[in-house]
């Protein structure tokens, strides 16, 4: 009889332990591939969130909704070179099938500062002006983009292509969630979250998929902004937009996030 009871308190702690939160490292990256058959490095990619949201369900216990709320937007920064920005959430334990990640990014406001100058350098393009002022004054505009804003996500890196390098920088600033479900690195979406073990996720991006879209080329030609005598590719909705729209639209279908590989 002791016996007994000695195994009926103990499931039942059990059963109660099962509600508590785990502490989940969130981890941000960027997948190792060679982007253009290496014609093109990646330093870093810049995001800024407003906001991480939860949803999972699970084979015990209720249903997880989970929110984090970054009222001045809290900026992320990853690159091949360094270690990954992380952000710690608390999560209920338990077996999830599926558990997914909302990510939504927060514009920078302060892009509406430079529309006046995009827009005057658009109608000087296509009135046929200088080369030269063209290019310097739309070094101006990437300039104000690097020191003065802070868009949803910011790409840096270098493209090198018959000898000759240019500097990348891709500027995403538009409302935009992205819903990522979580899974294990076999491909299964059940995922299990204890207290007993580390426990964290890898949301990586995969700049190698964006731009597969295109080739080195392409991207040579697009049209280029002269700062410090160095070239520069602005990729945006509004410059050199045709390629932007070609690799803005593979971002999310190829993030993925890895939990508890």
């Amino acid at each position: 009889m002791p016996l007994l009871l000695v195994l009926i308190t103990l499931g039942g702690c059990e059963k109660e332990d099962f509600t508590l939160p785990v502490e989940f490292t969130l981890n941000f990256g960027l997948l190792n591939e060679p982007v253009l058959g290496g014609a093109v490095v990646i330093d870093e990619v810049a995001i800024e969130l407003s906001e991480i949201s939860i949803q999972g369900y699970r084979e015990q216990g209720s249903d997880v909704f989970l929110s984090r709320s970054f009222e001045q937007g809290k900026s992320f920064t990853v690159s091949s070179s360094s270690s990954a920005s992380a952000e710690v959430l608390d999560i209920p334990q338990g077996v999830y099938n599926p558990i997914s990640f909302s990510f939504t990014f927060k514009p920078d406001e302060a892009e509406d500062d430079l529309m006046e100058d995009i827009q005057d350098w658009l109608e000087d393009q296509a009135e046929g002006d200088d080369l030269e002022d063209l290019q310097e004054d739309l070094g101006d505009v990437i300039q104000d983009y690097l020191e003065d804003t802070r868009p949803c996500l910011m790409v840096k890196g270098k493209l090198n292509h018959n000898g000759q390098i240019k500097h990348i920088v891709v500027v995403v600033n538009d409302p935009l969630t992205m819903q990522i479900h979580g899974k294990r690195k076999n491909g299964s979406s059940e995922i299990s979250l204890d207290k007993n073990i580390v426990n964290e996720g890898s949301l990586q991006f995969n700049p190698s998929y964006w731009f597969s879209v295109i080739t080195a080329p392409i991207l040579d030609e697009a049209f280029v902004g002269r700062m410090d005598g160095e070239a520069y590719i602005l990729l945006s909705k509004h410059i050199n937009s045709p390629i932007y729209n070609a690799v803005f639209n593979r971002i999310e279908e190829s993030t993925v996030l890895i939990i508890n590989e």
